[in-house]
């Protein structure tokens, strides 16, 4: 009897190791962050978050902004030191759900987590906003634009930190006051601020009471890498040649783009670019040397042989197809094909032609227009070092409106909508402020 039952325990200890076909199952991951609030829906549904991304003052689109949930509900701290930003790595941290603006800056998040305070990030370049909106579960929700503009101000979000030389002639302070900016972050270096005013002006009118020179920016390589844009406003002969003249402004200016910066300059502030010999071949200027001359021409050869008179008629070129939509898409649109530039000064800089060798030293040109009867690029752009771009640099041979009053800030700032060229600046200055590369 004994050996029966052994017997019937023994085949019954086998029957229950006997294979069954089917694999072990893994244990599942257990979600983390605000992956853990993305709800379960029926067939065919979604969660879902749309909206319109635009510059600060919420009027106009912005295309390729990247839009996204944090997992971790927080924003990771964006890098204080000057750096090369690519877009194959465009947020910090990990993202619930991601994607980008389409040209008209629309956008449509899936997979969001769905919850009363769900964290929404808008981001273009430098410029951050986290805000915090209401999600019900696998529906689609329409964001107002109040929601999806970038940032005002450093207590709204992140905004890069600007150095602006203000000049004697056009003020793209004023054009960063009209797509948002806040005044309180335009001021002097002396006082926490996303902008900062420097002066390249005529002794006596300076855009902010002590308000230091450029020059003490230039030659002070520590407080010039403390920003990732510097803006060189169309000023006066002496300012620019008294700067260029000294090694180590010139010295500082090419590490500035070595390490990540991005440099815009105007009209008669052109010589920041064709006295640096690394700069000097992308763009030939129409002065007193020929243009297979690539090394740096005489200093500020161009003015005298500029044109005269308003309007001209500008055209965006097939490169710049984003311009050309951001144009089309403005409140009041503007044709592209058809662009009047104003506020020209008499001996307003010409650009003769790029680079004589575009292989080596490749730009974008964006604007062209035909002046002393030969159709020229008015805008142009080129990454810094050649093939391997880490800085960026933008000319334009047109600028901004000149001050209405002559001080202070900002009450000399022109009032009234802005002028066509200023709706391409301010494109171009989120262009110039976003990552170098491929998206993804």
């Amino acid at each position: 009897m004994l050996g029966g039952v052994l017997l019937w325990v023994f085949l019954a200890g086998c029957a229950q190791v006997e294979p069954t076909g089917d694999p072990p199952k893994e244990p599942e991951t257990p979600c983390q962050g605000l992956f853990c609030q993305v709800a379960r829906c029926g067939a065919g549904q979604d969660t879902r978050l749309r909206g319109t991304v635009t510059v600060p003052s919420g009027r106009d689109p912005l295309a390729k902004a990247v839009v996204y949930v944090p997992e971790s509900g927080q924003l990771t701290p964006l890098r204080e030191e000057l750096s090369c930003e690519l877009c194959r790595d465009p947020i910090a941290g990990r993202a619930v759900a991601f994607t980008y603006t389409g040209l008209d800056g629309r956008f449509e998040l899936r997979g969001v987590p769905s919850g009363d305070s769900i964290p929404l990030v808008v981001q273009k370049g430098r410029f951050r906003r986290m805000v915090r909106v209401r999600v019900p579960s696998c529906q689609t929700t329409e964001l107002t634009v109040e929601q999806t503009r970038l940032p005002r101000s450093r207590s709204e979000g992140d905004l890069p930190k600007l150095a602006v030389a203000a000049g004697d002639h056009d003020s793209i302070e004023c054009v960063l006051r009209q797509i948002g900016v806040a005044d309180g972050e335009i001021t002097t270096p002396d006082k926490p601020a996303a902008v900062h005013l420097y002066d390249n002006q005529k002794p006596g009118t300076e855009s902010l009471p002590g308000q230091p020179l450029l020059s003490s920016l230039l030659t002070d390589l520590s407080r010039l890498v403390r920003y990732q844009m510097l803006f060189l406003n169309c000023s006066g002969t002496a300012h620019s040649q008294a700067l260029l003249s000294d090694p180590v402004a010139r010295r500082n200016l090419v590490e500035f783009l070595r390490r990540g910066g991005r440099l815009y300059a105007t009209d008669w502030s052109y010589d920041f670019v064709q006295q640096l010999p690394e700069l000097s071949p992308y763009v030939c200027f129409e002065d007193d040397k020929d243009c297979t001359v690539t090394t740096p021409h005489g200093f500020h050869a161009a003015v005298a042989r500029g044109g005269t008179g308003d309007p001209l008629t500008a055209a965006v070129t097939l490169q710049a197809a984003g311009l050309r939509e951001f144009l089309a898409r403005l409140p009041v649109p503007i044709d592209a094909s058809n662009v009047p530039i104003t506020e020209l000064l008499p001996g307003w800089v010409q650009i003769a032609q790029t680079a004589q060798d575009p292989l080596r030293f490749p730009s974008t040109v964006y604007l062209t227009g035909v002046s002393l009867g030969k159709q020229r690029p008015l805008t142009v752009a080129f990454e810094y070092p050649p093939q391997a771009g880490c800085g960026r640099v933008l000319f334009s041979s047109y600028h901004t409106r000149e001050r209405a009053v002559p001080r202070p800030f900002p009450t000399y700032c022109p009032l009234g909508n802005m002028l066509p060229q200023e709706h391409i600046l301010e494109y171009l200055l989120f262009e110039l402020a976003d990552c170098l590369g491929s998206i993804g």
